[in-house]
């Protein structure tokens, strides 16, 4: 049996879990598979390799760069299938 702290943590990760992400979420096919293809592109994966448990510093750095290279390959890929304008600002970026 579940305790109620226990499912309330339980909760809380998941709520979190969907506030962090950096995608949209998907309304149709085609935004569904931009959004598969920015999650397994191999910037992103990278990004998730370099991450260390146990120090908050690096894994805020670390997520902040998944996210920027998976919001990148999201929005290449809406524009190919002309779901995204073409153009606009790039994302200030934090320095190194």
């Amino acid at each position: 049996m579940i305790r109620p702290i226990s499912a309330l943590a339980l909760l809380l990760g998941l709520a979190a879990c969907a506030i962090n992400d950096p995608l949209p979420p998907a309304a149709n096919a085609d935004e569904a598979a931009c959004r598969a293809q920015a999650q397994d592109s191999p910037a992103a994966k990278e990004a998730f390799r370099r991450l260390a448990p146990g120090n908050p510093t690096q894994r805020d750095r670390v997520m902040a760069e998944a996210a920027a290279a998976e919001r990148r390959v999201y929005l290449r890929c809406m524009r190919a299938r002309g779901l995204a304008p073409r153009g606009g600002v790039e994302p200030v970026l934090p320095p190194r």
